[in-house]
């Protein structure tokens, strides 16, 4: 994977986006609610880390674990995660920036259906 400099537009928002992704990968395997939802949370989290680490790879940063949020959402960080992917300019993209951003979208969309699935199980 090709460095990105800490300078550009587009390494700040890697790093807003990495930094996302570390707090929604301790949140997720941190939170503790029944399974199946748990397993899928679980897998996000790691997902989101993984991702995360290859952001921060790219940047040429360590990777650093988040401390744990209460009532961290995970869906909407995920959310925000991907809508803050989608602001690095056309110009400025690149097939990893887009595999990124397909990424997080896709564990944003994942998120949505487990929190719902979630809210299901403990107000159904």
């Amino acid at each position: 994977m090709a460095m990105i400099s800490c300078e550009t537009q587009t390494s700040r928002i890697l790093r807003k986006t990495a930094n996302l992704l570390n707090s929604v990968a301790e949140a997720a395997w941190t939170n503790d609610i029944p399974s199946p939802a748990k397993w899928d949370l679980h897998r996000i989290g790691t997902e989101a880390y993984l991702v995360q680490r290859d952001i921060l790879e790219m940047l040429g940063q360590p990777v650093v674990m988040a401390e744990p949020q209460a009532d961290f959402d995970i869906a909407a960080a995920l959310d925000e995660a991907a809508q803050t992917l989608a602001t690095i300019p056309q110009d400025f993209q690149t097939l990893v920036t887009q595999r990124l951003q397909g990424q997080v979208t896709s564990l944003a969309k994942r998120a949505e259906r487990a929190s719902t699935f979630r809210h299901a199980i403990r107000f159904g």
